[in-house]
């Protein structure tokens, strides 16, 4: 069962951060997925830690093309993304000090804060990077 699906309208036309979107939802869908099942917590260590990492490089290769073509919004943008890893990382390490359980609650917020990042600060993004190639 999908719990999140990237909609054409959130695609911004650059293939690469739309194939990065694609596996940031996909990794949520997987991890919603691995709860459902009652996978045991290594299973859902693996699929957060892979979360992180995903996250951790998309924001970077962003962050990378919104310098390299001088995007106006790139401190906004910048510090929003700091601020989503700091609450992903915060969540991730109460979860593993038992702190928190991964709940469906959480995967919401997940799919909450993805799909809002991509249509309030990915897009005109991607509008600009359009119009400076």
């Amino acid at each position: 069962m999908e719990l999140v699906k990237l909609e054409d309208n959130l695609k911004l036309n650059i293939p690469e951060i739309d194939t990065q979107h694609e596996t940031l939802i996909k990794l949520i869908n997987l991890l919603h997925e691995t709860m459902l099942q009652g996978a045991d917590k290594a299973a859902l260590d693996k699929l957060l830690s892979q979360l992180l990492e995903h996250t951790q490089m998309h924001f970077a290769y962003e962050e990378q093309l919104m310098s390299q073509h001088n995007y106006p919004g790139y401190e906004a943008h910048k510090s929003e993304h700091d601020r989503l890893m700091q609450h992903l990382m915060d969540l991730a390490r109460r979860y593993k000090n038992g702190d928190l359980l991964l709940s469906f609650a959480i995967v919401l917020e997940l799919k909450g804060w993805a799909l809002v990042h991509i249509e309030k600060s990915d897009k005109p993004l991607g509008t600009f990077l359009d119009r400076h190639n």
